[in-house]
Order: structure tokens, then sequence, then C-alpha cells
């Protein structure tokens, strides 16, 4: 690359004929992805305006400006796309062999068979694909040009900061780095984060399979230090919090994924202060950050106190994304297709469909089986009951139920509901996901969805990070979420879900379809948006200082306990609070809050340092749950003080459900109304509802069971009501009296389900470390140390799904917690260690028992990664 080839670029750019002939090409290019009948109204290209361009992106492929080489690359697909001619082929080929992009290559090879004749092009590409070569796992895998640049400064052992395209394939070389550094060192701890469950157990079981030949290093999602020499915890940011709060221990590699996710509210402020922690045991901590195509690194790594951190970084997707706009012909039940560009809308075509598009309401779905019949489909919904909706409108769509799922389906049936509408549209090839579905289930969609026999998977924006589903389609008509068009997405959230169109290594391109665009109460997919790296909590104290100085002084706060704000405030206080505490308060809110006037730093200054002596809170668990309400802990605090001092106290007692002989509801339901009531403020009996679910969850049922049973009180509370509206009517005969709808089975498996996941794993997890390490304190502090061995740990029950030895031990192998509590039924011990568990797992025979497809391939699927054989038969 060179200086000359930049300035040459840039001439070439500025030709009157350049742009027309660029746009011609994209044109063409895009058309021939779309359906054959599709009608072309862009002039054809003659030969030599595809030479012309072709020498242009040879002259953009030296230049030293990354968007020259993305100009390139462009050109070369789109002419592959256009013309198969030897001539072409090579020429794109040696385009691509320039600027480093070897997947493609090895793709057009596959399928085109464009190879170098000349023996100058053969010695160019084999030196560039040999620099460009590292060893893997036993296997030479030729990078892109930018993957080689992560990979060397991997190797520098500094702090890093990776920021690409989401099909860039920057979680592979890290997942590599991080392996080959496990398997050369004695003793370590590292630790990668993952901001949701679904990319934990990706990242898990990627590790597992990729380290299966040293079962000596522990590889485990559960946040528990052993004596173990080396270890690999793959955590989300909260239960990297609670492994900090329960070891000293130094942490020599963190890599935080999604790293974007610093901004985000309550979560960001805890990802921070677990980078900050691991910083503050050991300066030579090697953090390196993860995130899809993003800026401010600077800024957020100066707030997190962190020293000087590299970055390395591209907007140069390895594969060629096409932003179709779709819209309906006025009159006619055809599409338009233009395609949005750097150089403005440009025509593709129109096409008459094979299904009416006049409803505006169901043209999403129509547009996804005119277009997504080719490649798998991913469709965005905005919330989870639109995306079974759509996903049941994309079914009805499709007449023919093939046999390809015929396992999904038996597994649903047996390990769900038999009366989950999900099966129906599995049947299908369609299927929805959304993140708070059993991990399991999500994965068996998942996998089916790579297969190919799901052609069309609805999802919500659990899909929009992290989890490797790359797809040919992706088909948006809103840039909102949640309920309403009020809630607009951050572009560069839309930007990284149309990432995941295009394949590197299995394609070349990938269509965005933007349905109804130009209707949208905003057009973000224009220009590309990248994300902002911040501190979510220099953001809340610096823009929302009266609502934080609110919560210091023990005020009131007018918000919600589920608005962000309200969650962010009482986090912000909290951190606040903890660095009075530590007597760092000045220095911190220097760095974190460098913007703030100074009179505005002393009121926040002098709020926290009073707050932190109105708290009596010890600093244990200040340091540990200082995301939550303190002055509400410290309530809970007086009250379990004053109720052990008149002598209850077997009832305030977490124990283990398996022990309580039935009485498991009724002990729970009071423990948990105790922490409503005095954490969150709720009247009432919402731990009652909480404790049928939350007991049955730790005990590790079955979510038939789990869910036969809520059907069950949803029946009953149906009928209660409506025997109360007839009374009522027998006692006033003008009563007007209320429609109670009969019990819908799909409403209760998705309330069930959120329940899980946003109640019991999210809120009672957090609040229930707190309670027991509240407790604890108490109770050494009457003179009751002895009972502190009684306490169960129920939050890390809760968080787990499980409350046996062999259970946990089975979650930490890689299995999911509905194979796990499988298998627990039939093993004859429930005090399992590792090991054993371990053992049992290679050596277990499946014969005897029942167990569902879906199950079996997964049990399969991690004794390989144990280092075993997959299981015979499956």
């Amino acid at each position: 690359m060179n200086d000359f080839a930049s300035e040459l670029s840039k001439r070439l750019i500025r030709h009157a004929e350049f742009t027309s002939y660029m746009g011609r090409l994209q044109s063409v290019g895009a058309a021939t992805t779309l359906p054959s009948k599709l009608e072309i109204n862009v002039a054809a290209l003659e030969g030599d305006v595809i030479g012309k361009l072709l020498y242009c992106a040879s002259v953009f492929a030296q230049s030293t400006s990354e968007k020259h080489i993305g100009i390139a690359q462009t050109i070369a697909f789109n002419a592959m796309l256009v013309c198969q001619e030897d001539s072409i082929m090579e020429r794109c080929s040696t385009i691509l062999t320039e600027i480093g992009n070897f997947p493609s290559i090895k793709y057009a090879e596959s399928h085109y068979g464009s190879k170098p004749s000349s023996l100058l092009g053969m010695v160019q590409r084999n030196v560039v694909e040999y620099l460009n070569t590292v060893r893997v796992h036993g296997a030479n895998i030729a990078l892109t040009d930018y993957q080689k640049g992560v990979w060397d400064s991997l190797k520098l052992g500094e702090s890093l900061a990776v920021s690409a395209p989401t099909s860039a394939g920057k979680s592979f070389l890290v997942i590599e780095h991080l392996c080959l550094r496990a398997i050369s060192e004695a003793e370590f701890t590292f630790v990668y984060i993952a901001p949701t469950r679904a990319l934990l157990a990706e990242v898990h079981m990627k590790i597992k399979e990729r380290l299966a030949s040293h079962p000596d290093i522990r590889v485990t999602d559960i946040p528990s230090y052993d004596d173990t020499p080396g270890q690999i915890f793959i955590l989300t940011q909260e239960r990297f919090q609670v492994l900090l709060s329960t070891t000293s221990a130094l942490v020599d590699l963190v890599i935080v994924d999604e790293a974007q996710n610093l901004s985000d509210g309550a979560r960001g402020m805890i990802l921070q202060n677990c980078v900050e922690q691991c910083f503050e045991r050991n300066e030579n901590t090697h953090v390196v950050m993860l995130a899809p195509g993003a800026e401010g690194f600077k800024a957020a790594v100066e707030s997190l106190g962190m020293p000087h951190i590299s970055e390395v970084s591209t907007t140069v997707s390895p594969v060629l994304q096409n932003r179709i706009v779709v819209s309906k012909t006025p009159s006619l039940n055809q599409i338009e297709f233009k395609l949005l560009t750097e150089y403005g809308s440009l025509p593709i075509g129109s096409m008459t469909c094979d299904r009416g598009i006049s409803n505006p309401d169901s043209r999403l779905a129509a547009v996804a089986l005119e277009l997504g019949s080719l490649g798998g489909s991913l469709v965005y919904a905005k919330t989870p009951t639109e995306a079974a909706k759509l996903a049941g409108s994309l079914a009805l769509g499709i007449n023919d139920a093939g046999n390809e799922n015929d396992e999904l389906v038996a597994f649903i049936k047996d390990h769900i509901h038999p009366d989950y509408h999900l099966i129906n549209m599995v049947r299908k090839g369609v299927a929805f996901h959304y993140g708070q579905m059993p991990a399991l289930l999500r994965e068996a969609i998942e996998n089916a969805f790579r297969k190919g026999s799901i052609k069309f998977l609805v999802c919500t924006t659990t899909l929009f990070q992290g989890i490797n589903l790359p797809a040919r389609n992706v088909f948006l008509n809103t840039p909102a979420r949640g309920k309403g068009d009020s809630q607009i997405l951050d572009p560069a959230l839309l930007w990284n879900f149309a990432g995941r169109a295009g394949r590197m290594t299995k394609d070349i391109v990938g269509n965005v379809f933007l349905v109804d665009y130009y209707s949208w109460s905003e057009q973000p997919m224009d220009k590309f948006s990248k994300f902002t790296i911040k501190s979510a909590l220099t953001d809340s104290i610096t823009e929302n200082i009266n609502d934080v100085l609110a919560v210091l002084n023990g005020s009131s706060f007018p918000g919600k306990p589920r608005d962000d704000s309200y969650r962010n405030a009482i986090a912000s206080a909290g951190m606040l609070i903890t660095k009075a505490r530590q007597e760092t308060i000045g220095d911190f809110l220097l760095r974190v809050a460098p913007d703030l006037d100074y009179l505005e730093s002393i009121k926040i200054r002098e709020s926290a340092l009073s707050a932190s002596k109105k708290i009596s809170l010890p600093q244990s668990v200040v340091d540990s749950s200082w995301m939550l309400n303190l002055f509400a802990l410290n309530n809970l605090m007086s009250f379990l003080d004053k109720s052990i001092k008149d002598g209850v106290i077997d009832d305030l007692i977490p124990k283990n459900p398996s022990d309580l002989s039935g009485g498991s509801l009724t002990h729970y339901k009071f423990i948990f109304n105790q922490i409503f009531k005095h954490v969150k403020g709720y009247e009432g009996n919402y731990g009652g509802y909480v404790s049928r679910i939350a007991v049955r969850w730790m005990e590790g049922r079955p979510y038939p069971v789990i869910i036969r049973f809520e059907m069950k009180a949803k029946k009953l509370q149906i009928s209660k009501r409506r025997a109360q509206e007839q009374l009522n009517l027998s006692l006033d005969s003008n009563y007007k009296v209320k429609i109670i709808r009969d019990m819908n089975p799909n409403s209760v498996i998705k309330d069930t389900f959120d329940t899980i996941e946003d109640v019991v794993r999210f809120q009672l997890v957090q609040m229930g470390k707190a309670y027991i390490d509240i407790l604890t304190h108490v109770l050494i502090s009457n003179g009751l140390r002895h009972k502190v061995a009684e306490i169960f740990d129920f939050s890390m029950a809760l968080e787990l799904g499980v409350s046996t030895l062999t259970s946990r031990s089975l979650l930490e192998l890689g299995l999911s917690r509905i194979a796990a509590s499988a298998l627990q039924n039939e093993i004859p011990d429930s005090d399992w260690d590792v090991s054993k568990a371990r053992k049992a797992l290679l050596e277990f025979d499946h014969t005897p028992f029942k167990f569902s497809r879906v199950i079996l391939e997964e049990i399969s699927k991690v004794r390989v990664a144990l280092g075993g054989e997959k299981l015979v038969g499956v």
C-alpha cells in the first residue's frame, strides 16, 4: 500500500463516469441475488465497464485508505456475481488477494473455479496467503489482513480494543488466543465476559471443544473458584461480580465481548466495576475488548482507570452486504427494489408477487416468503409476543410440512409442552427466538437454522449481538423495539443485526431487506453507524445528577422500580457510596465524571459521604450489592436483626428445597415476600407467586412440570374470578358481568419463561445474594455463628436452576439445565463432583433410557468437548 495509490484512488473516485459505472455494477450485482422473475430496470453492463472498474479496484486495493479498500472489495464481489468469465474471475481473485480476504478467495475458488493462471499470479497468491496463515488447532488457516493484524497484536500481550463488523471473525481469534495461552501457562485465571446467557453458552462450548485434550484446565460458567492451577471462567458480568466477591484471586486475562455494553445502564456499571477490580488487584491484567464497529474506546478506558489500550479496528466486512429497500408498487401487486449505497439510492428493478401484499400489517411476512426461499432468513420482531405472531404468519404462508424437524418437534412436546404453538411452526420450517426461552430450546432452534431445516427464524434483539448465527437474508420493517414505536433502537444495533447477512467462508454476499423503509419514523440504514463506547456510570452521574442525588439523600424516587432511569440512579448512588466508604470518592469522581462543575462535584461527594454514614451495612455487602438500593438493604438488615432478637430464626434461614418435605413453597413464600417488601417496596403476596416457580426451578424440575403447575394455578384463578362475578350478579341484578377469557396455554408458557429469566434468574439472584450476606452478618452479630452453616445458597440455585451437586457438576461440564436435570433423574447419587460426572459422561450408555434426540445430541457434543467420542447412533 502507498500514498501514490491513495492519491490516485481519490482522483479515480472523483471521475465523472466512476459513480455512474459503480452504481450500475452494484445494482446489477444485487439483482443477481434476487429471484429470477425480477424485472431489472438497470442497463446491462458492457465488458469494458467491468474492466475499467476492476482497474480502479486494483488501484484502490493498494491504497492506505480503508474506504478505498472497501470499495475495491465491493467491486470485486459484484463483478464475481455479474460475470463469471475466467478472465474477470481471475482479476477479482487478484484484487481479493491484494487486500488479504482469503476466506472469500477460497469461496470463489470452490464455487466459481477462479484461480490465478499466470506464474506471477500464483506466486503472489501463495506468498500473500503464506504471510496471512496461522496455525490453529492443528490446521493452517489463512486470515484476512484485519484478522492477521488482530492476531499479531494479541501476541504482544498488551491490552487491546478490537472493533470490526459482526462477520469479521474477531471472536474466533480471541478465543484461540485465550486457549493457546491456557495450554502454554502452568497457572492462570482467565475470564471471558459475555453479556447474555445465550452467548455465554456458545463461547463455553467453543472453549471446551478447543481444550478437549487438556482436561487439567478447568473451563466453567459457574462463578466459584477452586484450587485448579488453570481456570477459565465464561461469565456474564453479574456472575463475574459474584466470583470477585467470593475470591481474592488475581485475574490474568479478561476478555470483554460486546464491549459496547459498558453503556448499558446498571449492567454496564457492573461490567465497569468488575474490570476496575481486576486492575486494583493486578495492574498487569491483560484486557481485550471486542465490539462490532465502535468508537470512544479512549474515553471509556480513562473512566475505567485502565492503562493505555491499543485499538485495532476496521469498518470493512469480509462479505458483501446489500441494503435493499423493498416498497410496494402503487396499484399493482408488485414490489420495487432500491439499493442503498454511499452514492445514494439506486434502482434495481421490480417483481410481481405470487401472494397479495396490499395489507401493511402482514407485508413483512409476505415479503419474507417471496424473497427468503434461498438461504436462511432472519426476520426481526420488536417483542417476543410479536415474534411468535409473525412466525405464525410465516407458517400460514407455507403449505407443506416436511419431516426434517420431527426430532425438534418431539423435544418441544416432551420438554416444554405438547400444546406449545411453536410446534406447528417448526413443522413448516419456521421458528421464533427470544432471550427468555430455555437455553437448550434456543440452541436446538439455532442448530436447526444452521442446518437449514429452519428456513425462517423470527427474532428479537437477542440476536443483535454476539451469537454466531449468520444468514443469507435479513428482514427489517422498523427501527423500534418494544410495544409501540416510541423506543427507537440505537442505529448501531440495527447495523449490527444487518451484519448477520452474509456468511464468511460460506458466501460472499448477504441481503438486508428494508421493508417499507421510507415510511419508517427514521432512516438509520442510510449511513453506517458505529457504537459509541462510553461509561454508563459517567452518563448517569453527569446527565441525571438530580436523580442520583435524590437516591443518595434517601428521598423517595419519582420513577418506578422497572424504569431504566430508576435502576441507573440506584446503581450510580450505590457505587458512589461504595467509593465514599473506601475514601476514594474524590479521585473516583474526577475519573468517571470529569465534566461535572465544581459545585456539582462537591454536592455529589458530600451526599455520598453522608449516605455512607447513615448506612450501617457491612462493607462486604456494600461492595457486592451496591447496584441495589443500599438504604433498602439497610432496612432489610434492621428487619432481620429485630426478627432474630424476637426469636424468629428458622423461618428466615433459607433451606435446600429438597430438605423441607413439602414445606418449601411456604418457607420461600415468606422469605421472598420479605425480600420484595424491603428491597423493592412491594406489598402483598408477590413472593407467593414467584415462589411457585422459583422453588420448582431450584429443585431442577423440568419445564413441563413447572408449566403444568402454572396452568393449574391459572385455571383456578379464572374459576375463582368467574365465581366472584356470578356472586356479584346474584347480589345485584344490574351488575354488568365482566367477560373472563379461558386460559391461553401459550400465554402461560411465555409468562413462565419471563418470570424465570427476568425475576427468578436476575432480580432474585441479586437480591438473594444480598439477603444471604446480610443474614450471615446479623446471625454472627447476634452470637449465632453456628446457624450460618444452615444457610442454603438459594441465590446460586436460582441462577443455575438446580440444587444438587451432581446437577451443578453436569452444568459445569457444559450441559444445559434441561439435559442435566434429565440425567440427574437417572443417576443414583446427588453428590457427584465434576471429576465423577465427567467420568460418567464419557462412559455413558444411553440405550437403556428414553432421552429425546436433542438431549442425546447435546450429551454427545459435550462428550466430544471433553475429549471423548460421540454417542453411538446419535
